[in-house]
């Protein structure tokens, strides 16, 4: 990459940057043009994209021969890692995945475009995670109880196959 083109800023952050802005900027007219039936078709559009995106992971992971299960989704997710984001990894395993996310960018981005739709923020996060990842694996279940776009300190994800909730660590976050 070129000394000038490298000014730009990191490809990965660019584009999840031009994505998060997409995606609130959509929002915000649909909100403000259809009103609750403009959210609702928004919400339709977010879980069309999340099942897509997770069919798509699936079928490169039978591809490539790994198993189908959580580890694997994690370990081999379809986004490159965006190192403004800060996590706090607690546990992977076949079945789970418990983490704390600490740090979103696009949650911030959101504020400072949206200060006042901040249902849009939450929408995303509570609709394209679960969307994804049960187009990947049928019987996995996305908890989000405590979220940065609902002003709590960190998104605390509990993704469990059925039957496996109680593998998550007991320390889990509530929001109060």
């Amino acid at each position: 990459m070129s000394e000038k083109k490298s000014e730009l800023g990191d490809p990965v952050e660019v584009f999840g940057d031009m994505f998060t802005k997409l995606y609130i900027y959509m929002a915000k007219e649909f909100k403000e043009t259809f009103g609750k039936e403009g959210v609702e078709a928004l919400k339709r559009a977010v879980t069309n994209f999340g099942h897509d995106r997770g069919r798509t992971i699936r079928k490169k992971h039978e591809e490539m021969g790994l198993p189908i299960n959580v580890k694997s989704l994690f370990e081999y997710y379809d986004l490159p890692g965006d190192k403004r984001f800060k996590r706090n990894p607690i546990k992977l395993t076949e079945n789970v995945r418990h983490s704390q996310t600490l740090v979103c960018p696009y949650q911030e981005l959101w504020r400072k475009i949206a200060p006042d739709s901040p249902e849009l923020w939450s929408l995303y996060c509570d609709t394209a995670h679960q969307a994804i990842f049960e187009a990947y694996l049928e019987d996995i279940i996305c908890e989000l109880p405590l979220l940065l776009t609902k002003n709590d300190q960190y998104c605390q994800f509990e993704v469990y196959r059925k039957g496996h909730k109680d593998e998550i660590e007991e320390n889990r976050g509530k929001r109060k």
